[in-house]
């Protein structure tokens, strides 16, 4: 088991990684914070007989210290303990600026430095952004001069503060922000003429805190963050520990009678050329994405993103190949997905991939080492995305390792006739139905689960994004109740109709929507494409005005027309496309079922 300690910035970051992997975990604060975190959550001080009473009882094989710069106490028993009960452990540190005093930014090696400066200065108004806990450490100069503190928002804090006798008049209950002008307007407010801080790091928005200073030409007078015992191990960004704690996996927790799978590069590159997709479609890349695998399991992983430009995204994930002796676990696996100007998808050796020189292979000579089932992977999956979007499947896909030139030596590639870097490989991926018989056949199934668990609700949608737009609209419904249905919604009503399910929840994104609006009970792109001359006759009769209409003729994607046509001023004309959705199901609804239809609109708004 893993033990965090957290309450930080740094914390839940490490807690969200473990979260979106489905990692197990302990997770420890000295007060009850960051609720939200899904791990076992402790809290109260630890001192080292009670944390080594902890760890030995919960079978703690890795500490992760994601605490406070200033919790000197806590760094020091953390390395004692582990030392004693020989568990690994890894720091996962701020990143800090580095400071260069002035005659602006004064530095300090502790409080009591700090109060002799202050209490020697001119300054008589003082603003100090130094936490709740600096309170009585400063006492000498609030019994002396005029200084505000900035605390949390929150009873804890307000009671330990009421505790050191400071009159409430210099307390300023706010939550810190990345906001340059709130701060300007706190130091305004207190008329301060000095600013006192902790060498914060960027997540403590220590960068921001100099730049108000320099802008409103006063003093930053910091508190050195302490020394404490150096961790072995040490990281500082989400990636970087991702790919430590794999390694770490992989030593500490293998069971021989029990070994743990993992994933294939072609998965992983699936997983990238998703997030990649999804990027450009929305603008911003997903924390993270799930793949499918045709063992029934979902591959998710986190993303960390490279560059999102007009037409072109990159980024990378984190390979875990669980306890197979692979010389890419823990590595950088990457893609790029680049809009192509011609038709199709088109594969390209990116750094680190390997080129075919010699024949024999399962791929044809100079074309990049990708494997037919990693490249159908890839293929089935743009292909599913783009039609959800309502876009054409044109992408140039770019698969790279960064460090896949060097781990190739330690493969057979060179041997085999493979250049220039690593294979992309996989003989499993998700699972797709390749033909309507055979998706009909999976729908029928999906429906027959619900009535065997006597659910008289279904909520359809065309896949898992479509899904959790709607979830939270359904959280009384089993995981079961949420049926798949790709482009088949004819054919999904009638089998939900058939199984005499009574209450009917359709989801649909905004570009089938137009589709199904305008009829069609199957909006695969294979059978109808998006015709811009409906949009027209409904913008007509909802009074658009005409300069909109002949921008609306000219559209290529339906998702484009929100730029036209915002929601917020439109919504008679997006509910009538939502009314002509529900029409057109309709007529497969018989007396005694009922429909509802949810027209999903951009990243958040929906129109039932």
């Amino acid at each position: 088991m893993i033990l965090i300690f957290g309450g930080t910035t740094e914390g839940k970051k490490v807690a969200s990684l473990f979260d979106i992997i489905d990692q197990a975990y302990y997770y420890s604060t000295k007060t009850d914070v960051h609720k939200s975190v899904k791990g076992n959550r402790i809290h109260g001080a630890l001192n080292s007989d009670t944390m080594k009473a902890f760890c030995e009882a919960k079978g703690i094989r890795l500490i992760i210290d994601a605490a406070h710069p200033f919790a000197e106490v806590l760094h020091q028993t953390i390395i004692g303990v582990a030392q004693d009960l020989d568990i690994n452990t890894i720091r996962y540190e701020r990143q800090f600026p580095q400071l260069e005093p002035n005659e602006s930014l004064r530095l300090f090696d502790d409080y009591e430095e700090l109060s002799q400066a202050l209490l020697t200065s001119k300054y008589t108004n003082i603003l100090a952004l130094t936490g709740v806990q600096t309170i009585s450490k400063l006492q000498d100069v609030w019994h002396e001069r005029k200084c505000y503190f900035r605390i949390l928002n929150s009873e804890l804090s307000s009671k330990i503060a009421m505790e050191t006798g400071i009159a409430p008049q210099y307390l300023i209950p706010r939550q810190p922000v990345p906001e340059k002008n709130e701060l300007i307007e706190l130091v305004k407010q207190t008329s301060a003429q000095v600013i006192l801080s902790k060498e914060s790091g960027e997540s403590g928005y220590f960068p921001l805190k100099m730049g108000v200073a320099k802008e409103l030409n006063l003093p930053l007078w910091v508190v050195k963050k302490p020394y404490f015992p150096e961790f072995k191990n040490c990281v500082n960004n989400p990636k970087s520990f991702l790919q430590l704690f794999y390694r770490f996996k992989k030593e500490l927790f293998k069971d021989n009678s029990n070994l743990r799978s993992g994933f294939t590069t072609g998965t992983c590159v699936t997983a990238a050329a998703k997030a990649c997709l999804l990027a450009l479609m929305e603008g911003q890349f997903p924390e993270w994405v799930e793949v499918d695998t045709p063992s029934g399991k979902t591959a998710t992983y986190p993303v960390f993103p490279i560059n999102k430009e007009e037409g072109e995204a990159s980024c990378i994930v984190i390979k875990d190949s669980g306890d197979d002796p692979d010389v890419t676990h823990a590595k950088e696996i990457g893609c790029s997905i680049e809009l192509n100007p011609y038709s199709g998808i088109v594969f390209k050796q990116g750094k680190g991939i390997g080129r075919v020189t010699l024949p024999g292979l399962q791929v044809e000579v100079g074309e990049p080492a990708i494997n037919p089932v990693p490249r159908r992977m890839i293929t089935d999956m743009l292909q599913e995305q783009a039609d959800e979007y309502d876009v054409e499947p044109n992408f140039i896909v770019t698969p790279f390792v960064p460090e896949g030139k060097e781990l190739a030596k330690q493969t057979f590639n060179p041997r085999v006739g493979v250049v220039d870097g690593i294979s992309i490989l996989g003989t499993s991926g998700r699972v797709m139905p390749y033909s309507n018989e055979a998706f009909v056949a999976s729908i029928k199934q999906q429906v027959a689960v619900v009535k065997e668990l006597k659910c008289n609700e279904v909520v359809m949608s065309s896949g898992k994004r479509s899904k959790n737009k709607v979830a939270k609209h359904f959280t009384n419904l089993p995981s079961q109740a949420f049926v798949h249905y790709g482009n088949l919604i004819g054919e999904t009503i009638k089998l939900t109709v058939e199984a005499d399910i009574k209450f009917i929840n359709l989801a649909v994104m905004f570009g089938k929507g137009v589709k199904l609006a305008e009829g069609h009970l199957d909006t695969h792109s294979k059978n109808v494409v998006f015709n811009p001359d409906f949009l027209v006759h409904i913008a007509k009769h909802c009074d658009v005005p005409l300069e909109s209409i002949e921008l609306i003729k000219r559209l290529k994607l339906a998702n484009a027309i929100l730029d036209i046509l915002p929601l917020e001023t439109n919504t008679s004309f997006y509910e009538r496309i939502a009314q002509k959705c529900y029409s057109t199901c309709l007529q497969l609804i018989p007396e005694g079922h009922f429909l509802k239809v949810f027209l999903l609109m951009g990243d958040s708004e929906i129109v039932i």
